[in-house]
């Protein structure tokens, strides 16, 4: 093993650096994922089945159309689009995994449910006056680096009929103690990361000026792979400006759409709706 190598690893990330590897388009981790997305009782990569539903619900209520044109970011296998579909609704799903995307696909064809599904990064989409609702659910919004973040704004406000709606959830100020990932390490003989043996160590940072919370994964065998996670945190006073200078208007922010539990439910992730100027 390459000593230094690992020791340039481990160090604490410069703000928004990336990782050397990819989570979702690995093979074997995407899998892993795939598992945890459609597994109705936990709350990785997707929510639990309870919840999807009452918050699939709830943004039917909030949306408050019927016979709606819907494109759901980062799909993952259509948890929330087959609800939407089954209620009457025209449905795109757009997710950057190949294995969420098959499964979704494999789904509707099944369930003969009138979704379409893309395997694409939802930064390189050009839609234009097409749909009445765009949704970005998970906190997938508070993962984008700012430049991304300002970039899928223009793509969903373009994508958006005038008066079309964007609903999404974001992790707030909350417990952020309790959001900032520990320090750990892991020997395992196979597990999430790889299919043979690995060690993994973990450590999370704060960064208060970015208001960001930093999740680094640094993967060893032959080889080190790093993977970084930025989730930030908003405030509607941070929000706002943001939204409004992307020409969304009309911005409410919804609290404990989610029922208690832990730091990522209940009080601590905040959802917001705003309208297509």
């Amino acid at each position: 093993m390459n000593i230094k190598l690992l020791k340039d690893h481990v160090s604490k990330p410069e703000l928004y650096q990336q990782g050397n590897s990819v989570m979702w388009t690995d093979p074997h981790i995407s899998k892993q994922l795939l598992d945890f997305h459609i597994n109705p009782e936990i709350d990785i990569a997707s929510r639990s089945k309870q919840k999807i539903r009452e918050i699939s619900n709830w943004i039917m209520k909030i949306a408050g159309k019927d016979n709606m044109n819907i494109l759901d970011l980062g799909c993952g296998p259509g948890l929330y689009t087959e609800y939407f579909a089954k209620a009457g609704h025209k449905v795109t799903g757009i997710d950057f995994s190949n294995n969420s995307i098959d499964y979704a696909k494999n789904q509707a064809q099944d369930k003969n449910l009138n979704i379409e599904y893309f395997c694409k990064n939802y930064l390189e989409l050009d839609y234009e006056n097409q749909f009445d609702l765009v949704i970005l659910i998970y906190m997938d919004f508070g993962a984008l680096v700012p430049t991304d973040r300002n970039k899928l704004l223009v793509i969903i406000n373009k994508a958006l009929k005038k008066g079309g709606m964007f609903i999404f959830d974001v992790a707030n100020d909350k417990n952020l103690d309790q959001k900032t990932l520990g320090q750990s390490w892991e020997v395992s003989k196979t597990g999430f990361w790889k299919d043979e043996p690995y060690i993994a160590l973990n450590n999370g940072y704060h960064f208060p000026d970015a208001k960001v919370l930093c999740n680094h994964h640094i993967i060893v065998d032959e080889n080190v792979k790093t993977y970084i996670f930025w989730t930030h945190y908003y405030t509607k006073s941070d929000l706002s400006p943001i939204l409004k200078s992307n020409q969304f208007v009309n911005i409410k922010n919804y609290e404990n759409i989610l029922p208690p539990g832990d730091c990522w439910n209940g009080e601590n992730v905040t959802f917001y709706s705003s309208i297509k100027e």
